[in-house]
């Protein structure tokens, strides 16, 4: 047997034993089990040419069990674990476990380095200033074979490409592979130049010259892959194999997985790890799945993340009861590595922008109040817990009713915004910024201590103060003040909120355009407002 024809006959084999072992498990017979011990004798030997050590230690297992029990001439006492060691070499047959990837934190996060195409356009140094204050470098290229094997060196966060549509040559080669989301820019608007853009692979279009904030807008749209934020999926499921399996094949999606095999442990790791979906089995000896999902939905913060069952079961009054109980959807095993993915992506997107609309600001995207107090309470007790460094930060616009009276409205809802995109910029993925009220915005910085927080929020302070806001009425700029403390020596979060309050009101009262800090090693306050 060829090294191309193995998968596929293992295929067939796990759907043979899979139909076999059904008929096994509603109805013990003698002679059904006798064909189940051919079947995996069968798949034993393919297995063994296959050089799959998991399947055959699976199928082992398997096989002992069924003499045991063909010995005994009665059925077996442990009809779940038949059931589960059967889903286990089926799952294993059917789905050959694919190299496990480790992404490091780093490789997550977003790429702020871009390259732009200009040809002979010039590119005004303005835009790479002020982008820079953002955290991006641009490299802007005028030949196109610097640009090819610069594209074969790096993978930048996205490439800008200059086009007027009119008889161009391509700039790259047939077949060249793209490393990053492609944007055109162009001073055409016309359908027709937008439908160019698409056809040579265009992800965004934007108009020329290049504005910073339509730039950054455009910049989030190749983000949907969610590489600095990617999906993040429970696996509760009692056998660790089959649990790695599948965790295997969404890790190569780029989709973050987390594994426990006990379903006690499952609120634990749902409030740390904070899926966007719980793929759970059915069937487990501690407590079935079902009972689990009932667990699941009487906790408020959890009702609506989507739980998908995965089962050997395809009985539909089984899984009609199993939808009653709020379960979202059902993956019968053996299930294939492109139906695990799809499922899984499209159902955890949904809940993630759903949520979104929920938890967050309508106009900067931030988490808004409520939410931001419900994850400042969580992060406030593992740092007690595990006595981490936890920085608390109230940061607020200096006289933003001046931009309001001298630019108008919208340009101060333009000054939120970029003050929203600055702080996400230069922020971790782990840390929490929110809207905590009007021109008013909190950042729980999770293992920071105060000193680090402080450097951190006086570089930022600093690059923000450069950056130039528009309105109609003209360019001016902008400042904020900030006030900071650690969680050392306070009882809860109402008093960590109370006194990063008091360091920012203590920052306005020294002149604004300040960060603040607490002082935890003497223990002493800052003289009192006046």
């Amino acid at each position: 047997m060829s090294a191309q024809t193995i998968p596929q006959t293992l295929l067939g084999l796990s759907q043979e034993m899979d139909h076999v072992g059904r008929q096994l498990l509603d109805r013990w017979d003698p002679e059904l089990a006798r064909r189940f011990t051919a079947l995996s004798q069968c798949l034993q030997g393919v297995a063994e040419q296959g050089g799959a050590g998991e399947l055959l230690r699976a199928n082992d297992e398997l096989a002992a069990q069924l003499r045991a029990w063909l010995k005994r001439r009665r059925a077996p006492d442990d009809v779940l674990g038949l059931r589960q060691q059967l889903s286990l070499v089926t799952q294993l047959a059917s789905m050959p476990a694919p190299v496990k990837h480790t992404t490091s934190a780093g490789a997550l996060r977003q790429n702020h380095r871009l390259f732009l195409w200009a040809g002979e356009r010039d590119v005004d140094s303005y835009l790479i200033e002020q982008l820079g204050c953002f955290g991006y470098q641009m490299d802007v290229f005028r030949d196109a074979l610097l640009l090819q094997q610069a594209l074969r060196q790096h993978t930048p966060g996205a490439l800008i490409v200059y086009s007027d549509f009119v008889g161009e040559a391509s700039l790259f080669p047939p077949g060249m592979p793209m490393p990053c989301p492609v944007l055109y820019a162009s001073p055409r608007r016309d359908f027709e130049a937008r439908l160019k853009a698409v056809r040579s692979g265009g992800q965004g279009f934007l108009a020329w010259p290049l504005q910073v904030r339509e730039l950054l807008d455009a910049l989030v749209v190749p983000q949907q892959q969610d590489r600095r934020n990617p999906l993040r999926v429970l696996l509760i499921e009692d056998m660790g194999s089959l649990a790695g399996l599948y965790s295997a094949v969404l890790n190569q999606h780029g989709i973050l997985t987390e594994e426990v095999t006990r379903p006690s442990r499952a609120l634990e790791a749902i409030e740390r790890f904070r899926p966007d979906l719980i793929l759970m089995d059915m069937y487990m000896p501690e407590c079935d799945g079902k009972e689990l999902a009932r667990i699941i939905r009487q906790q408020g913060l959890m009702d609506g993340i989507p739980i998908i069952f995965l089962s050997m079961e395809k009985r539909q009054d089984i899984q009609l009861d199993t939808l009653s109980l709020g379960v979202d959807g059902y993956l019968t095993k053996p299930v294939s590595s492109d139906e695990l993915v799809v499922t899984v992506t499209t159902r955890a997107r949904r809940y993630r922008k759903l949520r979104s609309y929920i938890s967050t600001d309508s106009l900067t995207g931030l988490l808004n109040h409520t939410h931001l107090f419900a994850r400042l309470e969580y992060e406030f007790a593992r740092a007690q817990r595990e006595r981490l460094p936890l920085a608390m930060v109230m940061l607020d616009l200096d006289h933003f009713k001046r931009i309001n009276d001298n630019y108008g409205h919208q340009a101060g809802d333009e000054v939120l915004v970029n003050l929203a995109r600055f702080l996400r910029e230069r922020l971790r993925r782990s840390d929490l910024i929110g809207r905590y009220g009007g021109e008013e915005f909190a950042l729980v910085l999770p293992g920071m201590t105060v000193d680090q927080a402080y450097r951190l929020l006086e570089a930022i302070r600093g690059d923000f103060e450069l950056l130039d806001q528009q309105s109609p009425r003209g360019r001016f700029r902008q400042t904020f003040s900030a006030g900071l403390c650690g969680a050392e020596g306070v009882t809860d979060v109402v008093a960590l909120v109370q006194r990063a309050d008091a360091m920012l009101y203590r920052a306005k009262e020294l002149g604004r355009n300040l960060v603040v800090a607490w002082s935890a090693d003497t223990g002493a306050q800052l003289p009192p407002l006046n």
